[in-house]
């Protein structure tokens, strides 16, 4: 059983060996990849930025964020042909003509999951607005109102409207400008369970398996960010090398320390759910080779409560797309309340059906207790819940019918939570 001892922080780290290892992270030469990473499991998989073209995200009820697929190579020093999106006044059936359409072009914010490029054009303040449609109450679904056209890497040019969003999906179709060859399609969020987003190629006319199948952390590849033009002082879109952090991972950048020194629990109050706390600017062009900052770390906090200190040791530019961090094992840090004689286990772990939770308490009995068990994606999977009548009891969670993985078990009150344990299903 594992013993929670009176504590005086929210905050505790349950693993004090500390571990440094040194990651590789890469795009390849010319930049022709992007690569998704884990930094527990040190999982990677990468795929070629001509792979897919737009995503639609699948892991929540109520997210509705389509991106493009921005990353482009690099070739004698130019950036290669990326897909760009423009979006339209006029309805499916009418032609658009992209020479209208250069101040209408929409780029990925990268400093969220709940918004791409399509999500944009969004209305501030109005809840129910998506950008590329609205969610009618009284139909339960999100219905779509624009039209957009997409300049593919071949250059031929495609119009698009995403029709609606359900529960069960996404329903899109694209045309030539003129009408032709015209192709209607479904994205089922079922058949894409633990991931964060859905990849569909219109070169392939199908979806794609990007992601990883255990989740990921952060992502390596080209994008396009506002950065200030030094001549007009007007902000240009440039493309760019750099890192999004995966749904539900937190990170705080930490600047002019001493990295062997720093203390993570100097800076927690500072984590940021964006995803562009990394980004591209840890490292800098001086006109002749790239160089890396000697005082800089970033904390990163995974979903399941991990945390690594992280800093970049090393990146190769173009010729290789080649970077290296060297990451800190922390240990597992969650947020806990003041118990005094708590005893909890979690057993069979790994468990293939089921497994026993057992609360050895005084602090709860009579009390509402919410079992929660999320996947890698940030789901809740499994939610029950229990009610203590004696100090010692044993309850069963049923795992069956959930998919090989990893999970998080997380037990709260009505206030916060205060266990969280892997589960690993086999």
């Amino acid at each position: 059983m594992q013993k929670l001892f009176t504590l005086l922080l929210l905050t505790v780290s349950i693993n004090f060996g500390y571990s440094q290892t040194f990651q590789e992270i890469t795009t390849g030469p010319g930049y022709q990849r992007q690569g998704y990473y884990k930094l527990g499991s040190e999982t990677e998989k990468t795929v070629f930025n001509t792979s897919w073209d737009i995503a639609f995200s699948v892991f929540g009820q109520q997210d509705a964020a389509v991106f493009i697929n921005e990353s482009s190579g690099s070739r004698m020093g130019m950036a290669t042909s990326a897909i760009e999106v423009y979006y339209t006044d006029g309805d499916f059936a009418s032609t658009p003509n992209p020479a209208t359409l250069t101040d209408k072009r929409l780029y990925n914010p990268e400093t969220s999951w709940n918004y791409g490029a399509l999500n944009e054009i969004r209305k501030p303040g109005q809840f129910f607005d998506y950008g590329w449609g609205a969610y009618q109450p009284s139909a339960n679904k999100v219905v779509g109102t624009v039209v957009y056209v997409l300049k593919l890497r071949d250059g031929k040019y495609k119009k698009l409207m995403i029709e609606s969003l359900t529960a069960a999906g996404y329903n899109f179709k694209y045309a030539d400008l003129d009408g032709s060859n015209e192709v209607t399609k479904v994205i089922n969020k079922g058949d894409h369970t633990g991931k964060v987003c859905a990849y569909f190629s219109f070169t392939t006319n199908a979806t794609v398996d990007v992601e990883p199948a255990d989740g990921f952390d952060f992502v390596y590849k080209r994008y396009f960010s506002p950065l200030r033009d030094t001549l007009s002082g007007l902000f240009i879109q440039y493309s760019l090398t750099g890192i999004q952090m995966g749904l539900g991972v937190k990170t705080a950048k930490v600047t002019g320390i001493n990295p062997t020194t720093v203390k993570y629990q100097d800076y927690n109050t500072q984590l940021s759910s964006s995803t562009d706390v990394i980004g591209h600017d840890w490292k800098r062009f001086t006109g002749s080779k790239w160089a890396l900052p000697q005082d800089e770390v970033y904390f990163v906090k995974t979903k399941e409560s991990r945390v690594w200190k992280i800093r970049f040791i090393d990146f190769e530019g173009s010729a290789t797309g080649t970077a290296v961090l060297e990451k800190t094992d922390l240990g597992l840090f969650t947020a806990v309340k003041n118990l005094s004689k708590t005893q909890v286990a979690i057993y069979p772990n790994p468990t293939t059906d089921k497994v026993y939770l057992s609360l050895d308490t005084k602090d709860f009995v009579g009390k509402n207790l919410t079992v929660n068990v999320i996947d890698m994606s940030g789901k809740v999977v499994i939610n029950q819940n229990i009610k203590l009548t004696e100090e010692f009891e044993v309850f069963e969670i049923y795992t069956q019918s959930l998919a090989k993985g990893i999970y998080l078990l997380q037990l709260a009150d009505e206030k916060q939570t205060f266990v969280a344990q892997k589960i690993s299903k086999i």
